[in-house]
């Protein structure tokens, strides 16, 4: 395969529209040993955490600081294991239509976004988790705030994902993202996930935190931008901190500084049982026979009812275009087909051979 190959088979699945040739060479040269080796540890951990809590809700958050040229490796390190995800400085504007970031699995992301130069909040939940955007509040336009409410069967949950730029005030976005909760008083549970730029030790946090009975319950450092004083910014904030486990941070080469930080709600949620699919088998379909079949079962004299009639005929077709059945996801896309699902296996492996590589030979490998 050629690099023009390559483009050429990205082009032909829907859900990307960028181009090989777009990608920042950076992004592909920051991928040194120590940075693949962190990713594969995070990768076994992750696997883990998910096979020990099959039936939990796993949640995540990160501040991806771009994500445009990160989105592939994004699905493959991430969200492959999470059911929800919230991501801070994606750095979108209006011209990134949101089929450039559809998941196979989950519902189109919820966004807000600033522009391509900062900021920018995307929350991506798996699709069989009902789940709709709230507006009962109005934000100033330089709130960074999405509201949505999730319902668990039982129970229904006030999720918020935030980005708080470290320029803007704390205690005047404390009080916009105060007045907001109070619009909100019929739920119970309530979780606030995003990067604060602020720790939880701090007078305007801690004030925030007393006032609706919340609490961080991430206790790890998360940011290293100051590598002799890391910070814990990136938080899960929760009223019923109790409903979680597991709580950690891991390095995934996604991000500038940031760890992603996941958490186990302590909630099962089994997902939907596959679907069996049922239908006919045309492959050694026979027109001409069928036709042939079918007059001489109508002019045997036994069709004398529209019942016998609906049975002769169904008998003969099962003879030549036989009934078959098969097993699919319960929220596989009714578009797609064996062909473009191979397309899409082929393609993720092209992507994660390319992303591995380390210098510009790789496509004589492959």
């Amino acid at each position: 395969f050629s690099v023009d190959d390559i483009v050429s088979l990205y082009d032909s699945c829907a859900h990307h529209f960028y181009d090989l040739n777009d990608i920042d060479i950076s992004i592909v040269s920051s991928f040194d040993e120590s940075v693949v080796c962190d990713s594969d540890n995070f990768v076994n951990s992750i696997k883990d955490l998910r096979l020990r809590n099959v039936n939990r809700v796993l949640i995540g958050n990160i501040n991806i600081n771009s994500i445009p040229n990160k989105f592939s490796q994004l699905k493959e390190l991430v969200l492959k294991y999470v059911d929800i995800l919230v991501i801070t400085e994606t750095k979108l504007d209006d011209s990134f239509p949101n089929a450039q970031f559809l998941v196979e699995g989950f519902s189109t992301p919820y966004r807000f976004d600033r522009n391509r130069n900062g900021g920018g909040v995307m929350i991506y939940v798996r699709d069989d988790i009902p789940c709709r955007m709230l507006a009962k509040h109005v934000f100033p336009s330089d709130m960074e705030v999405v509201f949505l409410e999730l319902n668990f069967r039982k129970s229904k949950w006030l999720l918020c994902g935030t980005y708080h730029p470290p320029s803007q005030s704390k205690d005047y976005y404390f009080k916009n993202l105060d007045k907001a909760l109070d619009k909100y008083p019929e739920y119970e549970r309530v979780l606030i996930v995003g990067d604060f730029n602020t720790e939880d030790s701090e007078n305007s946090m801690a004030s925030f935190l007393f006032q609706h009975n919340l609490k961080n319950i991430v206790k790890e450092s998360t940011c290293f931008k100051n590598a002799a004083n890391p910070r814990s910014i990136d938080l899960i904030l929760t009223n019923v901190n109790l409903a979680f486990q597991h709580t950690c941070s891991y390095f995934t080469g996604l991000s500038d500084f940031h760890k992603l930080v996941l958490s186990v709600l302590k909630i099962s949620f089994t997902k939907n049982e596959p679907k069996k699919l049922f239908y006919r088998d045309y492959k050694h379909f026979n027109a001409s026979s069928f036709q042939n079949d079918l007059s001489l079962t109508f002019s045997s004299g036994k069709i004398d009812s529209c019942s016998t009639f609906t049975k002769s005929y169904l008998d003969t077709l099962n003879v030549h275009a036989p009934l078959k059945s098969k097993l699919i996801r319960a929220n596989s896309a009714t578009y797609i087909s064996k062909v473009l699902r191979k397309a899409i296996m082929k393609r993720s492996a092209l992507e994660t051979k390319y992303f591995g590589k380390k210098d510009s030979k790789f496509s004589k490998s492959l």
